[in-house]
């Protein structure tokens, strides 16, 4: 984030101040949290800047100020959401899974992602079908989501090693990797479901919130990514 030209005199302070709170994050090149802020300085200019270490959500949309004695210039500091990277907040949440009329359902629920991902299933190594995606809440930088997979059993068999990858920009993430064994509940036709855990294979675990603002080359990425994923 860059600051506004000011003149110093040798006495004036510089100091940056915002945030949520609006408190004073540096002055004179000395942070209160140098593993969040730091202040930067050029050589041969008055001009100075502030470096926001590990940016998040809560950094965005708040003011900052940076004052060079009796001069001050404040900013709110904010971004285009087509600019951010948000990895779902928690581990996936599996809400259903069931056999009904012979075709099986999954419903997973991805919290806090951007941008809007697009989904498909692989079966026993074979790519089947696109994935529903349903937006459940929106928010500034991200979205609550719905992925939907349903498919026939007769089409495909009733049992082996199914996977459910999503593609945020150019992350490839895997919200569901299992060997399920669905033939016993298909045959009897009860509507059951069987799974095999002893042949489960482990799951992706997605327990972070990643939010991070893509560089110019990774924009650039991202049209074509955006791109690639328009034409599957």
């Amino acid at each position: 984030m860059g600051g506004k030209h000011v003149s110093k005199q040798q006495t004036d302070l510089r100091k940056w101040t915002g945030g949520q709170t609006y408190d004073l994050l540096c002055m004179d090149d000395k942070c209160l949290s140098p593993s969040k802020y730091e202040m930067l300085t050029r050589n041969t200019s008055q001009d100075f800047g502030l470096l926001i270490h590990n940016l998040s959500e809560s950094d965005l949309d708040c003011q900052y100020t940076c004052s060079c004695g009796f001069s001050d210039f404040t900013k709110n500091l904010s971004v285009e959401p087509i600019h951010v990277m948000s990895l779902p907040a928690n581990e996936t949440i599996t809400n259903g899974k069931n056999i009904n009329n012979g075709k099986m359902e999954i419903e997973i629920m991805l919290e806090k992602v951007n941008p809007f991902p697009h989904c498909s299933a692989v079966f026993k190594g074979q790519f089947i079908i696109e994935t529903t995606v349903t937006v459940i809440k929106w928010y500034i930088y991200y979205n609550d989501v719905k992925v939907i997979y349903t498919f026939p059993i007769d089409d495909v068999g009733c049992e082996g090693r199914l996977q459910i990858l999503c593609t945020l920009v150019y992350r490839n993430i895997t919200i569901f990797d299992e060997h399920i064994d669905m033939c016993q509940g298909h045959n009897d036709r009860l509507g059951v479901r069987c799974w095999t855990n002893e042949k489960k294979t482990q799951v992706e675990r997605i327990n972070v919130n990643q939010m991070q603002l893509l560089t110019p080359s990774e924009k650039y990425q991202q049209e074509k990514e955006t791109s690639a994923m328009t034409e599957v």
